[in-house]
């Protein structure tokens, strides 16, 4: 069975790879996956590997690294013509693979821009299709067009099946083999992290940035990395000054009804803040970090805490889930309604209901690094054994094998 993976990584997680081996887009197509393969480390890390072995034979077509589709087409003397070369190059990888299966794990990705119609359009006999939903798409009928969805949040599991939808779950893991490519430290700061996204413009995020923001008041001994935008010195002096220039012109326009005065003392005419966070938040967290570089910076860490985007339900279901336990971190985590079937609450990991609860275990955890060390190592333990990469791939295997 022939399985052409269509996957992705965050555009500026391999910018920065490309910006620190300048050399690396000289190299070979499979010699720029590879060393890409083992940066971005994660539980996917030998998910082609591991199917290999199984007996799938496996290829794979990354949008957002186009540097490996051009080594691709100068080796095998493909030249794109279209104004879009990196997915005209995609397609012909593709189509000279001739898979059984085509598998997306970013339907945003290939959907919208008719490269996963085209592509399988070609393919005789028809090939099959797979999803991964793990995030917000948006509209969930673009997932009709696929033969299988797979996610790991029983609840868009349950419901794309209300929709007439095929899906199934598979949950996320940990890959044992990540204890051996990171440093593990001989002792952990007693303190606490967390790695993801930060944003207060969608629901999805909102209400976690707000929890994040409150520990941090609370407690100096947490450290967050993410991606925040901080505003360049000049848009911070001009809005200082336009909102100086409010205060004073405000209590001017009591005695002086000058037009431009009245104008300017109007706070409704003032800008947005350039801080798209809260600004003393926003100068806490640090710079974001991905694949290898969060995992050797989180395994640092006592104590890791994790929140689940909204969108997936009262289920636990992230990777932060299993990339904590399993470098043996304590971890404070959201309670959800079957965290029990992955980890006992009080033995294993520590779960919060809600801001106080999560205030308070935060507190206890730090004051108590003894206990703190004990639910790390147990957790890992369960993680290792129950929740390891290839588990989960032999679940996989049975899925791909019922999908032809």
């Amino acid at each position: 069975m022939r399985i052409a993976f269509l996957t992705s990584i965050y555009p500026k997680h391999a910018e920065e790879i490309y910006k620190q081996n300048p050399k690396l887009s000289k190299q070979t197509s499979d010699e720029q996956m590879e060393f890409i393969r083992w940066h971005a480390l994660s539980s996917y890390v030998r998910w082609f590997e591991l199917l290999e072995k199984l007996g799938f034979k496996t290829c794979q077509f990354n949008r957002n690294v186009p540097e490996i589709s051009y080594a691709w087409a100068r080796e095998n003397h493909f030249n794109p013509s279209s104004n879009d070369p990196v997915l005209e190059i995609g397609k012909e990888k593709i189509r000279r693979f001739q898979p059984n299966i085509i598998f997306c794990f970013a339907p945003t990705l290939y959907v919208g821009n008719r490269f996963l119609d085209e592509v399988s359009g070609e393919i005789k006999p028809k090939v099959k299709l797979i999803a991964w939903y793990g995030a917000n798409v948006g509209d969930e009928n673009m997932f009709n067009r696929f033969d299988l969805t797979l996610s790991n949040s029983k609840h868009l599991v349950n419901r794309l099946r209300k929709k007439g939808i095929s899906a199934e779950w598979l949950q996320h893991s940990f890959d044992p083999i990540i204890l051996e490519k990171i440093s593990l430290p001989n002792t952990r700061k007693n303190k606490m992290a967390f790695f993801g996204n930060l944003d207060l413009a969608t629901p999805d995020f909102k209400s976690r940035t707000e929890l994040l923001e409150e520990l941090t008041s609370k407690n100096r001994y947490f450290d967050i990395f993410g991606d925040s935008y901080t505003p360049k010195v000049k848009e911070r002096f001009k809005h200082r000054t336009i909102r100086y220039r409010h205060s004073i012109a405000s209590k001017v326009s009591k005695y002086w009804k000058n037009s431009k005065i009245m104008n300017w003392s109007n706070a409704n005419n003032l800008p947005k803040s350039p801080w798209l966070l809260p600004t003393e938040f926003a100068k806490k967290i640090n710079k974001p970090k991905f694949g290898n570089e969060m995992l050797q910076e989180l395994c640092k860490y006592q104590i890791g805490f994790n929140y689940h985007n909204q969108f997936t339900g009262n289920y636990a279901c992230n990777m932060r889930l299993f990339e904590n336990t399993g470098l043996g971190c304590a971890l404070l985590t959201d309670n959800k309604m079957d965290i029990n079937e992955y980890f006992e609450n009080e033995k294993e990991v520590l779960t919060y209901n809600n801001k106080n609860d999560a205030i308070e275990k935060m507190n206890f955890l730090l004051n108590n690094p003894d206990y703190s060390k004990r639910l790390g190592k147990k957790a890992q333990v369960k993680c290792l054994s129950s929740h390891n990469t290839n588990k989960i791939l032999k679940i996989l295997k049975d899925y791909l094998i019922k999908t032809i």
